[in-house]
């Protein structure tokens, strides 16, 4: 191991050690106190005999010390998975062991039980942590520790995968931390100010967007939980810039009139939004109000980017932009083909160097992900004559309610489970404030002579098994679920039964 030291993480950033680096609603740390405490975190995750390269999960609420966890870990050498708060302990622990954790960082009853299920250690933020934190060391960390973070994204089989990029695992990180201020520009970002961070922090694009500007020496602020006029409030007081889904519009749309007429943010810069397809009237009705501060993107933690400024998307509406970072997109058809301006096909990512990234433990995965030299998720789009990219539709199976990934497969792995369910298929259906909410179809056991009882135990069967986004809200109760003569799922069936006379999700609809 080398002995030179990693820089002092304000030294990185260009920032005043003095100045303020992290805030919530509990405290505020200066970027002195950031440094000492990351580097006091991962030698304290050393001294739990965590050895350099591990795996470490944070299950960590909407707090500053998510930061500094995440941080520390890295500057450690720790490979560190966010997860979703809402999960459950079971789900979670599937992460655990699929990728041999070797700690859990967390504030969660959910985080500490699929810690005990895994038999893996705890270090609680809320049992003595900042007691625990001020007797480690604060000693720098070597330069040479290449910690990252892993996001677990979830795959047509509902399981999440983990996404180990290539460029991430021989990078120093204090290296990798300073790249990462090319986001800034990239997301047209004209302001180090204050960013406000909104959204549930383990959401891969909103926080790689404030580690960028925290690597620029931004101050970043975190809301401890979304709440439309608490947005409105926090906006007002001196913020840059934040990060932002569409169903967070719909919901600052819906207060009462005046409250928006004298809403006032004069030093508001950028608004970067995505997640979920944002409908142009939506969008539209956002510029009117805040001004064309938008930056649409549209990016997968596989890799893939594409940004548009406002101006651009006003010049052509429902766009999600061009690529960034060098990449190449190109739409394919079923064979392969390349297709020309305006023709619908599938959507790939291609960069010069190949293959970029791997599923974890999943090598057919990360083959089927890829083709000659490019990647897909699965959605479906087309370019204009210029670059521009717009999308409209996505893999068949996948539900996007309130900017988060649901996968139907997973849902109905449960309901299959149940003796009251012979069939079942679960669709997106039409919701005013998610975008999409989840609808559940069953067709029911013969023997079950009472529906409602049946449904009453399946509700309850979902309410245990699985996280509260992926719950359906609605069921419907079918002699039969529709299937092709192989048998195979007609999820468009009932889908478009759902949304007949809606207008579509998608902020480019299908020219099909």
């Amino acid at each position: 191991m080398t002995s030179k030291l990693a820089p002092t993480i304000y030294s990185i950033a260009g920032a005043d050690p003095r100045a303020e680096a992290l805030a919530d609603p509990r405290g505020r740390i200066t970027w002195e106190q950031l440094e000492a405490r990351t580097n006091a975190l991962g030698r304290g995750i050393e001294a739990m005999d965590v050895a350099v390269g591990s795996h470490v999960v944070l299950a960590v609420s909407n707090r500053r010390e998510f930061y500094e966890a995440l941080i520390g870990g890295m500057r450690a050498g720790m490979i560190v998975t966010p997860v979703k708060t809402s999960w459950t302990a079971e789900e979670i622990a599937y992460v655990l062991e699929d990728a041999g954790s070797q700690l859990v960082v967390t504030d969660l009853p959910n985080g500490r039980e699929a810690a005990r299920l895994r038999g893996v250690p705890v270090l609680d933020l809320e049992d003595g942590f900042d007691r625990w934190l001020s007797d480690q060391s604060s000693d720098p960390l070597p330069y040479d520790r290449c910690g990252m973070r892993m996001s677990y994204t979830s795959g047509t089989t509902g399981r999440p995968k983990g996404v180990v990029r290539a460029a991430d695992t021989s990078r120093p990180w204090c290296e990798a931390f300073a790249a990462t201020t090319a986001f800034k520009d990239t997301m047209s970002v004209p302001t180090t100010g204050p960013h406000l961070n909104l959204s549930a922090l383990f959401h891969g694009a909103p926080l790689a967007f404030s580690l960028s500007l925290l690597a620029s020496g931004a101050t970043v602020r975190v809301l401890g939980g979304w709440e439309p006029d608490r947005v409105l409030a926090a906006l007002a007081d001196g913020i840059h810039s934040t990060c932002m889904v569409p169903t967070m519009f719909r919901q600052l749309l819906a207060l009462p009139e005046e409250q928006r007429r004298t809403f006032s943010a004069p030093e508001l810069r950028c608004v970067m939004h995505g997640g979920e397809p944002c409908p142009q009237p939506l969008k539209q009705r956002m510029i009117d109000w805040w001004g064309p501060i938008f930056t649409e993107y549209y990016g997968m933690t596989e890799g893939g980017l594409t940004a548009a400024t406002s101006p651009e998307w006003l010049e052509r509406p429902g766009t999600v932009g061009r690529a960034k970072n060098n990449l190449e997109i190109r739409i394919l058809d079923n064979e392969g083909n390349r297709l020309g301006p305006g023709e619908e096909g599938t959507i790939y990512f291609a960069t010069s160097t190949g293959k970029t990234f791997e599923y974890r433990n999943s090598p057919e995965k990360t083959q089927d992900a890829h083709r000659d030299g490019a990647f897909t998720v699965g959605d479906i789009g087309y370019l204009d004559e210029d670059g521009y990219l717009f999308i409209s539709g996505r893999k068949a199976d996948l539900i996007v309610s309130s900017g988060v990934n649901v996968y139907p497969a997973e849902i109905e792995d449960v309901l299959f489970s149940l003796p009251e369910v012979r069939d079942a298929c679960v669709v997106g259906a039409p919701d005013e404030t998610r975008g999409e909410t989840i609808a559940a179809f069953v067709a029911l056991a013969p023997e079950e002579a009472s529906p409602e009882a049946a449904l009453g135990r399946i509700e309850a069967a979902c309410g245990e098994r699985l996280a509260g986004y992926k719950r359906p809200r609605s069921f419907v109760v079918r002699d039969a679920i529709p299937r092709d003569g192989t048998g195979k799922l007609l999820r468009h069936v009932l889908r478009k039964e759902l949304w007949e006379g809606r207008a579509d999700v998608f902020a480019a609809p299908s020219r099909s």
